[in-house]
């Protein structure tokens, strides 16, 4: 039985969620918090198994809070985020702060509807409650302040011509921490341009790239239909789209279907990448729930190309790493500032 404590405001969200987690039969609902106080005093006395967080409660900053969660005890939180871009950009922070997951609070004329919001929840509560936590948590001191960008230096753009092909970059869940660390290590003369492809809703997207950006001196922003690959930029799939990369550097952004289930989805990127740019193409897959990026990534290894894939044990949800070792094997498998590294003396190669 998953033991999940509800911590929100409102009465009606803490009945509501209350009745999904019930309904499943496998959940027990430990207790409420409706202030920052009372969260604290719920995690520390009734031991939940996993948190439901709103970050928009009185008593108290959010962000403060779930750094106060993560002192009274480790336990795994999903973040219930509201719908506009500065709860967008709180959101991601507090993912960066140790919170495993998220879910968008159903609002009237929000882009999830009732029952979507349920299963989403659900899965995503169950799924937290065997996170490793302690992966999230090793990180939190490191986030606790603002990171600050890396020096640039100015250096001459090498044509996209003599580029070092592209590599696409696949994550989720624990996937924002673990892509800043790898960016990190990036050099500002690094030649190959990064597609980066993180299940998020369209309105996270753009300040995710913005966050991104704090941990490298490398160009970042939201992609967008049409632009060409350059050396040394990272460029972030919009959350509303598929990305496709065409043999003459073009990115092409694709509707997903109804049935999609990852959006926007790791493996029509690196597949495209894969057909489009062969032994030139390399795959990274970094933490996440699911199987997204283990076809793509094989793709691209029958192609001819490198696969990187984070160490699951350093995951905070190490699902996602083992299917694509299942599926396509890797030609390293490391924590991801160690991937930066390796990627980073294949760039100045």
């Amino acid at each position: 039985m998953i033991r999940v404590a509800i911590a929100d405001d409102s009465p009606f969200t803490c009945k509501l969620l209350a009745g999904y987690f019930e309904e499943t039969g496998d959940c027990q609902v430990v207790g409420f918090a409706h202030d920052a106080p009372t969260t604290i005093d719920l995690v520390r006395t009734s031991v939940p198994d996993v948190l439901t967080l709103d970050l928009q409660m009185p008593g108290g900053d959010g962000l403060e809070l779930l750094r106060e969660v993560g002192t009274a005890a480790p336990v795994p939180v999903v973040v219930i985020s509201g719908i506009s871009r500065r709860a967008a950009a709180t959101t991601l922070r507090a993912l960066e702060l140790g919170a495993v997951d998220f879910v968008l609070k159903y609002t009237a004329g929000a882009p999830v509807s009732a029952a979507s919001l349920k299963r989403e929840i659900v899965t995503k509560v169950k799924a937290a409650a065997g996170a490793h936590v302690g992966a999230a948590r090793a990180r939190q001191a490191t986030a606790l302040a603002e990171p600050a960008a890396r020096p640039f230096k100015a250096t001459a753009r090498m044509p996209a011509t003599q580029s070092g092909g592209v590599i696409v970059i696949g994550s989720s869940t624990g996937g924002p921490t673990a892509l800043g660390e790898l960016l990190a290590e990036l050099p500002h003369d690094f030649n190959t341009c990064c597609v980066v492809v993180q299940h998020l809703p369209a309105m996270f997207t753009a300040p995710f790239a913005e966050q991104l950006s704090r941990h490298t001196s490398l160009t970042v922003r939201e992609a967008t239909a049409g632009e060409r690959l350059e050396p040394g930029r990272i460029l972030v799939t919009p959350g509303a789209f598929h990305v496709l990369i065409r043999p003459d550097g073009r990115l092409d952004l694709q509707s997903p279907g109804e049935r999609d289930s990852y959006r926007p989805s790791i493996d029509i990127a690196m597949t495209s990448a894969a057909e489009s740019y062969g032994a030139a193409a390399t795959g990274v897959v970094l933490s996440g729930m699911g199987h997204d990026g283990a076809e793509g990534l094989k793709r691209i290894r029958d192609a001819g190309g490198k696969a990187y894939v984070q160490e699951p044990s350093s995951s905070v949800m190490a699902s996602m790493p083992k299917r694509a070792l299942e599926r396509a094997g890797a030609d390293h498998v490391a924590r991801p500032g160690r991937i930066g590294q390796l990627l980073a003396a294949r760039g100045r190669a």
